[in-house]
């Protein structure tokens, strides 16, 4: 059935290409065009041969000039068989854009990244060759607000044409005109979790490029990256694109300022999507940063993963813009239990805990808290995280020497038993960690991994003169 499919699909392409050939070639196939058009009513799941056929006719069409049609104000409108043609041109463009645009929703997956791949194209392809005269640069923003518009509105999750769709935000016209385009439809009072979901893959996408907050430079270098900066509509005959990376962010911050408005936390996967984009993307580019305390905090709250992702953006606004947390190290003492070695964020909470506990000036028994919690951890945890943890609890006896008297050289029952340590006690400083040992690490040496075994020599154990460990990646 496969192969029978296969071979109808090869045939269906191939008299496709014959009909685009004879089209191009001579205007007496023009109802060719027509009859490629109509095949888009047809029911089939596979309108990859169709959208292929379009692309390549109307880019020839476009490098040609036959779509270009000169309107003159006050002047009559020209009848002749020239004009009418060219204006039945536009309109199979029209009608070409708009069957590629439902293909995005519907067929096969496959059909579905096509036709937004055909509708990218044929935007370059109109941004290089406009259909009225441009001297200068030119880019077709309404072709790029009817593609986000589809994304965004479907009923289904648009994850696989969002996608795809990355490879053209490479370019910096899209960057910028994308993040233009997509503030004009944020503006929404109730937007349905999937467009939410949509909305912030695809704004994701667009700042997947990094824009610097600031800009100096000087006019030679900025001629010399201009030169050096991929376009999709630029062409070498015209003026360069005026890209400006202050502009991006301002409309970066209208789209987060929209999405705030909305209810991103009752949805557990469109909370975790916002927060990722937040502290991955949009920290370094808000013109107020604190405006997210609320939302940041309220996840921290949360537990779980999404604590986790929240953790790294209290820990941008506490580091750069001087805002205190309340019991900040209790809360991030409390996400270090099993359950944490089944999420996808672990090692990631694991760096953010050694840079939150990276300054000399904390309090010792804090800090011992910390390194029997995780040392208590490693003996339960897999290989390969049993030694982060240890790495992470030998950079905090590297930065605290008063640790030292912690590192015991035994495991014995007796050493177990009489452990004052509280695992169950929510509050760091009153777990009573300063009073007891380092007996795991010991236990730890007789691991059966080795290279769990060999984290640390048993004795000294670790060297004093040894610099801070890095975390893995």
């Amino acid at each position: 059935m496969a192969a029978m499919q296969q071979n109808l699909t090869k045939m269906v392409s191939a008299q496709l290409r014959i009909k685009a050939n004879e089209f191009l070639n001579s205007r007496k196939h023009a109802n060719n065009l027509a009859d490629i058009l109509q095949m888009f009513e047809a029911e089939t799941d596979n309108y990859t041969p169709l959208l292929l056929t379009i692309e390549v006719i109307f880019t020839e069409l476009l490098k040609r000039g036959d779509l270009i049609q000169e309107i003159v104000p006050l002047k009559p409108i020209d009848h002749s068989a020239e004009a009418e043609y060219t204006r039945w041109l536009r309109d199979c463009y029209e009608t070409a854009t708009t069957r590629a645009l439902e293909c995005i929703k519907r067929g096969r997956s496959c059909s579905r990244r096509q036709a937004l791949i055909t509708t990218c194209k044929l935007l370059q392809a109109e941004g290089k060759y406009p259909m009225e005269s441009s001297p200068g640069y030119y880019f077709p923003s309404v072709r790029l607000k009817n593609i986000f518009s589809v994304l965004l509105d479907s009923e289904t999750a648009m994850t696989a044409p969002i996608a795809r769709f990355q490879e053209f935000t490479e370019y910096r016209d899209v960057q910028q005109y994308g993040l233009k385009v997509l503030s004009t439809l944020a503006y929404r009072k109730s937007p349905t979790p999937m467009y939410m979901q949509n909305y912030l893959e695809l704004m994701d996408k667009l700042l997947v490029s990094e824009i610097p907050v600031e800009i100096k430079m000087k006019v030679k270098d900025r001629e010399e990256d201009e030169k050096e900066e991929k376009l999709l509509c630029g062409t070498d005959d015209k003026a360069p694109f005026p890209y400006n990376p202050g502009v991006c962010r301002r409309y970066a911050n209208r789209c987060w300022g929209f999405a705030c408005q909305w209810p991103l936390c009752e949805e557990p996967r469109t909370h975790r999507r916002a927060l990722l984009l937040l502290v991955e993307r949009l920290m370094p580019l808000l013109t107020r940063p604190h405006l997210a305390t609320d939302m940041l905090c309220d996840s921290l709250d949360a537990g779980g993963p999404i604590s986790m992702l929240a953790l790294q953006g209290v820990l941008e606004l506490v580091r750069r813009h001087n805002i205190d947390y309340p019991d900040l190290y209790d809360r991030l003492y409390v996400m270090f239990e099993p359950e944490m070695f089944a999420t996808r964020y672990k090692r990631r909470l694991m760096h953010l805990a050694d840079i939150f506990l990276s300054s000399t000036h904390l309090p010792e028994g804090l800090v011992a808290a910390f390194a029997k919690r995780l040392s208590r951890l490693a003996l339960v945890a897999s290989p390969e995280d049993a030694c982060g943890l240890l790495q992470l609890v030998a950079n905090m006896i590297l930065r605290h020497p008063g640790l030292k008297r912690m590192i015991c050289y035994e495991d014995s029952p007796a050493i177990m038993s009489s452990d004052p340590y509280v695992m169950e006690e929510t509050c760091a400083s009153n777990s009573r960690a300063l009073g007891s040992s380092l007996w795991e690490v010991a236990a730890l040496q007789r691991h059966f991994c080795a290279s769990v075994s060999a984290a640390r020599s048993p004795c000294p154990w670790p060297p004093a003169t040894t610099a801070p460990c890095s975390m893995p990646n």
